[in-house]
């Protein structure tokens, strides 16, 4: 949700980035800068490489890995690379909120922060340590049009074998100008938007948005919104897990007064989930706050809806959306 986005998120038990985003759709004046010269075609790239489904990327994955079935990435057992491309915004302007901030905000340390370019576009990698003993990658690349993220799960830090062919991975990177991707053509699942009164509207990075009636959303407007993110899930996590993570980013951007009011483990059409209802405050404005997981294989959906009014009228609509998830 757009209340929710900035560029540096990393690690927690998740290693969540969703909070990229967003943001970079909704800020003020962009520092347009001149691009570099177009994209290579895909024909025309090194061989080995892969293309993301859902995405305009494609990457030169390390040995095992292949593109990951539930989400945008890579993925080989715990390891993962998950992609975040915004093909509408500015990285320019947004690029000073990608950095260590937000790692060292939850308890991480920053090991390097280099500006490097990838495919000719200016770049930021930065390595960081989001928990003990476990390492991650970041990297943000763009230009005056688009903005890409990568980032890893975190690895153990004694394997510098996977950490060297992630680091690799993610420097490989060429973006590919062109018609827009299918955003549900490699999703694991499906949402009925015909159950509720929310809709799609539109794909923001790696997450889908639901709005009211498919109207537009303003950035800190008071309309209710919905987002779907698809991400990596390991067996050392539960749904709890990622439910958790999503509000202590919420909290990095003004969630206060957090109460949980209800939990519940559902089985909408047979598939496991962990459901949490919730109030708190966003910028001094009273919440409602809805969350769903679903975990389906090695793949958690997590749906968060937030709503400013009439908050049961609205939890009704979310939970239409939410219950109508199916496996492909």
């Amino acid at each position: 949700m757009k209340q929710r986005t900035a560029l540096g998120v990393v690690g927690g038990r998740v290693g969540l980035m969703v909070s990229f985003s967003l943001l970079m759709g909704h800020t003020a004046t962009a520092q347009l800068l001149s691009k570099p010269s177009e994209a290579p075609a895909a024909e025309a790239l090194p061989a080995g490489y892969v293309r993301i489904p859902t995405t305009r990327l494609l990457l030169l994955p390390p040995a095992g890995f292949g593109t990951a079935p539930g989400f945008a990435g890579l993925r080989r057992g715990n390891n993962a690379v998950q992609v975040y491309e915004l093909p509408t915004t500015n990285y320019y302007t947004n690029a000073a909120s990608f950095g260590p901030t937000k790692i060292t905000a939850r308890g991480g340390k920053v090991l390097t922060d280099n500006a490097v370019q990838v495919q000719g576009y200016p770049a930021r990698l930065i390595w960081a340590e989001p928990q003990p003993a476990r390492r991650s990658y970041q990297l943000a690349f763009g230009d005056s049009t688009f903005a890409v993220l990568l980032t890893t799960t975190p690895y153990p830090a004694a394997d510098t074998a996977t950490g060297a062919a992630l680091r690799q991975a993610l420097l490989s990177a060429r973006y590919e100008r062109g018609a827009a991707p299918d955003p549900f053509a490699r999703l694991g699942f499906t949402l009925d938007d015909k159950a509720s009164r929310f809709t799609f509207v539109r794909q923001m990075g790696n997450q889908l948005i639901y709005t009211l009636d498919g109207g537009r959303a303003e950035p800190f407007g008071n309309e209710p919104v919905l987002t779907v993110i698809p991400m990596p899930f390991s067996s050392s996590m539960t749904a709890a897990d990622v439910a958790d993570d999503l509000i202590t980013t919420l909290r990095q951007y003004g969630l206060t007064d957090y109460t949980v009011r209800r939990t519940a483990t559902t089985h909408p059409h047979e598939l496991e989930s962990y459901e949490v209802e919730a109030y708190g405050k966003l910028r001094g404005q009273k919440v409602l706050i809805f969350q769903q997981v679903t975990v389906l294989r090695n793949t958690a959906i997590a749906l968060e809806g937030i709503a400013r009014d009439e908050y049961e009228a609205n939890l009704a609509e979310f939970k239409k959306l939410t219950h109508s998830i199916q496996k492909k």
